[in-house]
């Protein structure tokens, strides 16, 4: 039988490649695992990741799998581009895409693959089949809110409604629900952003701060009414739902080493209610509630480009069956990626990454590192 390994490279990535190895069931022997060296032991046709992640560090020890990447989120502020040159650290076999401006994106940066699955985005299957809202610990009968900020600091609006996110959101709907869900990442960087919200969600009723930040975000964006974030991938995947969108713009974006101007996260904007002022965000949520049809063409518009045609709710099987193709190839003898990795090279990238992505090295270093860039590149576009 065919092996198929899924590496989680980190625990938010679960939920995302849960979906296509349950769609393998009976097709192939799988393993899920966040273990390099299990995967490794597991000798996989073929290895499914979410991200660019240990990439390098599987085409050193596994030269014969197939690698295929099928992301994590709809946008990549910038991240292609801050890849190693090398090509073992950047070039999968394939990639699965539901949409151009993705392809376009991976080969402007340079990290082309070998092929694009056009197959769409297992991770959204639910949102496509509507699926139903989860139980939360709130009111059923009121109208909910979900608010899931970016974790950058020029990018956030977590520091632009500090202890005012309730207050705010309220003050022209007092009964509404609240759900707080964090970026992955905020919860390893931020710790007083959390303490902050975790005072809200005790002091507030009907306010939900969902603690683990790498749950998965799915079941509470099946569960919001109206959608509030800033520069974050969950603004394109709430439009798979064509509910109301309202962000808020951090006044220093331009300065976050994250900013592309031409990424869709600024392009898009016009599919939501744009706010660059916290005041403003009152009138936002009421006017969200009463005409949540408002921009419905331009959310409608955008969402034909992003998904196409993959929105029937299939895209897991889609996937399943383009990896049941390439390990069968792979198992009989196929041809093996032209990727060749430098061993010390590797070696270093992989202590580079591996010292980066540890959580303490986020908190205590990269998160304030963070913060004086920022301030830098900020202080330097005032004297230009």
């Amino acid at each position: 039988m065919i092996r198929v390994a899924f590496f989680a490279a980190f625990p938010f990535h679960v939920p995302i490649l849960l979906p296509v190895q349950t769609a393998l069931l009976g097709r192939a022997e799988t393993l899920l695992a966040d273990d390099r060296r299990g995967v490794e032991a597991f000798r996989p046709h073929v290895l499914v990741m979410a991200s660019f992640s240990s990439l390098e560090f599987f085409r050193v020890r596994l030269p014969e799998a197939y690698i295929v990447n099928i992301r994590h989120g709809m946008i990549g502020k910038g991240g292609l581009r801050r890849l190693p040159r090398r090509t073992a650290a950047r070039r999968f076999d394939a990639i699965a895409v539901g949409d151009q401006a993705r392809i376009d994106d991976f080969e402007r940066s340079g990290a082309r693959p070998e092929t694009f699955w056009e197959t769409g985005y297992p991770h959204l299957d639910p949102l496509f089949r509507r699926g139903p809202a989860p139980s939360l610990p709130l009111d059923g009968s009121r109208s909910t809110l979900l608010y899931a900020p970016t974790w950058n600091l020029g990018l956030t609006s977590a520091t632009m409604l500090g202890d005012r996110l309730i207050q705010l959101v309220r003050a022209r709907a007092p009964d509404i629900n609240v759900v707080i869900k964090p970026h992955p990442v905020i919860g390893d960087w931020r710790p007083k952003w959390m303490a902050r919200w975790r005072r809200m969600a005790a002091e507030h009723r009907g306010v939900l701060l969902v603690e683990d930040t790498h749950a998965d975000i799915v079941p509470y964006l099946l569960a919001s009414d109206v959608l509030l974030s800033d520069a974050s991938s969950v603004i394109f995947e709430f439009l798979a739902l064509d509910r109301p969108i309202i962000l808020l713009t951090n006044p220093r974006h331009t300065a976050d080493p994250a900013w592309r101007r031409d990424d869709i996260v600024w392009t898009w904007r016009d599919l939501a209610d744009e706010l660059y002022d916290p005041d403003e965000l009152p009138a936002a949520v009421e006017r969200a509630l009463r005409e949540p049809e408002a921009r419905r063409d331009r959310r409608t518009a955008y969402a034909r480009d992003l998904f196409g045609p993959f929105t029937d709710g299939c895209n897991a099987e889609r996937v399943a069956n383009r990896i049941v193709e390439a390990a069968e190839s792979r198992k009989q003898g196929g041809h093996a990626p032209d990727v060749h990795a430098l061993p010390f090279a590797s070696r270093w990238g992989d202590v580079r990454e591996r010292v980066r992505d540890h959580p303490i090295v986020r908190r205590l270093v990269l998160g304030p590192l963070e913060g004086v860039r920022l301030n830098t590149r900020a202080w330097r576009q005032t004297r230009t």
